[in-house]
């Protein structure tokens, strides 16, 4: 056990779940998503910001990127392709290898022995999620937990609430580099209401490139849809 907690053991991998809407059906895929996007707004004060959709976890912004869409890779069972693609213009920038719910290993491409751009540890401290970010270009950056800034008074930071209204509202979790100064910062908001269920936002240093950003959001996404899907439905049968 670091610092951060012990990794929750009862958190689903992201090799078998989804990361918020990733996954997407294979025809739609091959068929090149032709649904329309959604229009989100994007804080004109961030430097990445992403959403969920149909398509996947869509990267709108990101520090010297492009806009993106992160998506199951078509790797077959039992063999050592990655597991998640992002892709722009229909190429690959970058591959996704999940190792399970807390550990995602970011490649340059498909190939698995590909340079690695980086690696993102999930932690969990009594079901309240941190990550630690490890770019092989940079220093390491690890964030607080998610802490709420509005929404329901409970929970105080993005963990399991009674009902999935509890989970509803904006958290922000601070970025620090080793010495513990502060690097930027990542922020959630989930709400039916609004143009996406959730919507990423960030102020990244420049050394975070794109695909190690989205690894990050992909994990903070995963234990989202874990934490809704624990929660009690308030909607269910009405």
């Amino acid at each position: 056990m670091d610092s951060f907690g012990a990794v929750a053991a009862d958190r689903p991998s992201l090799a078998t779940c989804s990361v918020g809407a990733l996954l997407l059906v294979l025809g739609t895929l091959i068929a090149g998503c032709a649904a329309r996007p959604l229009d989100v707004p994007i804080d004109p004060g961030v430097d990445f910001a992403a959403h969920v959709e149909h398509r996947g976890l869509v990267i709108d912004r990101a520090p010297g990127g492009q806009p993106a869409v992160l998506a199951p890779a078509p790797t077959l069972p039992f063999t050592s392709g990655p597991t998640y693609l992002l892709q722009a213009d229909n190429k690959t920038m970058a591959a996704l290898w999940v190792k399970d719910a807390g550990h995602v290993t970011v490649r340059r491409t498909s190939d698995p022995a590909a340079p690695v751009i980086g690696r993102v540890i999930a932690h969990w401290n009594r079901g309240a999620i941190s990550l630690t970010l490890v770019p092989v270009d940079g220093l390491e950056l690890r964030t607080s937990e998610f802490e709420r800034t509005a929404g329901p008074s409970h929970p105080a930071v993005l963990t399991q609430g009674a009902t999935v209204l509890d989970v509803r509202g904006i958290y922000q979790a601070e970025l620090h580099d080793p010495t513990g100064a502060s690097a930027g910062w990542l922020r959630v908001r989930i709400s039916p209401s609004m143009a996406a269920p959730r919507i990423y936002e960030g102020v990244l240093p420049a050394f975070v490139q794109e695909p190690l950003a989205t690894a990050a959001i992909a994990l903070v996404d995963s234990d989202v849809d874990y934490i809704e899907n624990h929660a009690a439905d308030v909607y269910l049968g009405n």
